[in-house]
């Protein structure tokens, strides 16, 4: 299965991020099964509170197709996010999250919160999270 492949490449993106002394969360976003942007949480190397893998990764993305709208994309993320990442989420359209865990204290898909739910805030009409 093809999402076995892109969750491994998150997860080499979290290693990154835990040699670091990051929070080792990773992040991989495809376009039409290809990937196009990976990336690490880097809020504490870069001091910056959305530093993010999800975002960092929304943002490469968003440059590598020349458009905010990111709604032919899928990310892969090795942690359920929180609720900013999946604010952001929403506002790029995004298709579809697939998430490695779930996190019971801020997760924003199910565990505490099923932002998805509320995609009515946005013009996102149907998220698919796995």
């Amino acid at each position: 299965m093809e999402y076995t492949n892109f969750m491994y490449e998150a997860l080499e993106e979290a290693a990154k991020a835990y040699e670091m002394n990051e929070v080792p969360i990773g992040a991989v976003i495809t376009h039409k099964g290809i990937i196009i942007a990976r990336a690490h949480n880097k809020r504490e190397v870069d001091n910056n509170p959305i530093a993010h893998a999800e975002v960092e990764a929304m943002q490469i993305a968003a440059e590598a197709l020349g458009t905010w709208n990111l709604s032919e994309c899928t990310l892969y993320v090795t942690v359920e996010p929180c609720p900013m990442c999946a604010g952001t989420i929403l506002q790029t359209q995004m298709s579809t999250v697939v998430y490695g865990c779930s996190e019971p204290n801020s997760g924003s898909f199910g565990s505490v919160i099923d932002l998805s739910k509320e995609a009515s805030i946005t013009s996102q009409k149907s998220l698919k999270v796995y």
